[in-house]
C-alpha cells in the first residue's frame, strides 16, 4: 500500500525533483516524478496530478538556469583571472627577453669601441695586448648572432602586445631590429603600451 502524500511529505518530495537530492555515493541526482514516487513509495498518479498542478517542472527549469549562469558567471571570472595572470607573466618574458637582447648589443657596442682604441702592434711586441685583443674580438656578435637576437626581439615584441592585447598593432612597428637603435623603439613602444595598460586598462565582463 502506498503512503499518503501529505503537506510535510510533498514539501521534501517537491524539493527533491527541483534540486535534486545527495545519493549514497555522493553524486547529486536529479529524479522524474516516477523516480521518485518509487523512491517515497507514494502513488505516481496522485504526484504527477499535485505536480503538474503546482508547475513543478518551470520551477525546477528556472533554478537549473539560474544555477548554470551562476556557474557560468563564476568560470567567467576565473577566466579573467587566469588570463590576467597569464598577461602578466608573458609581459615579464617578454620584457626579460628585450632587455637581455638589449643588454648584449650594449656589450657588443663597448666590445668594437674597446677594439679600435687597441693600438695596431705586433704580436710578439705586446703579448699581453694582442691576447687582450683576441678576446675582445672573439666577443664581437657575428651576423648569425645578430640575426638570433633579433628574431628573440621580435618574438618578446609579438608576446608583448598579444599580451597587452595590441596585436593588431603588431603590423606596425617594423620587423627590422638588427641594430640597437630599432632595438631601442621596440622596447619604447612595448614601455608605452606597458603604461596605457597599467593606468587605464581593465577586464571587464559584459
Amino acid at each position: 500500500m502506498t503512503r499518503k502524500i501529505d503537506d510535510g511529505l510533498k514539501l521534501i518530495i517537491k524539493d527533491e525533483f527541483i534540486h535534486g537530492f545527495v545519493d549514497d555515493g555522493g553524486v547529486r541526482r536529479y529524479p522524474s516524478i516516477k523516480a521518485l514516487a518509487d523512491r517515497h513509495d507514494v502513488a505516481y498518479v496522485s504526484l504527477h496530478r499535485r505536480s503538474s498542478s503546482e508547475d513543478w517542472q518551470s520551477q525546477k527549469n528556472r533554478v537549473q538556469t539560474e544555477y548554470e549562469n551562476a556557474v557560468a558567471q563564476r568560470r567567467m571570472m576565473q577566466m579573467v583571472e587566469y588570463g590576467e595572470k597569464l598577461d602578466d607573466a608573458a609581459i615579464n618574458i617578454a620584457l626579460e627577453m628585450i632587455e637581455d637582447a638589449s643588454r648584449r648589443f650594449a656589450e657588443d657596442q663597448q666590445n668594437r669601441e674597446l677594439l679600435e682604441n687597441i693600438s695596431e702592434i705586433d704580436v710578439d711586441e705586446d703579448r699581453e695586448i694582442a691576447l687582450a685583443k683576441f678576446r675582445i674580438t672573439s666577443k664581437i656578435l657575428r651576423p648569425h648572432d645578430v640575426t638570433s637576437i633579433s628574431n628573440t626581439v621580435g618574438n618578446a615584441q609579438k608576446i608583448g602586445k598579444l599580451a597587452l592585447g595590441q596585436a593588431q598593432e603588431i603590423s606596425k612597428v617594423s620587423a627590422n631590429v638588427t641594430t640597437p637603435e630599432s632595438l631601442r623603439e621596440v622596447i619604447e613602444e612595448l614601455d608605452e603600451l606597458a603604461r596605457t595598460k597599467s593606468s587605464g586598462a581593465q577586464h571587464t565582463i559584459q
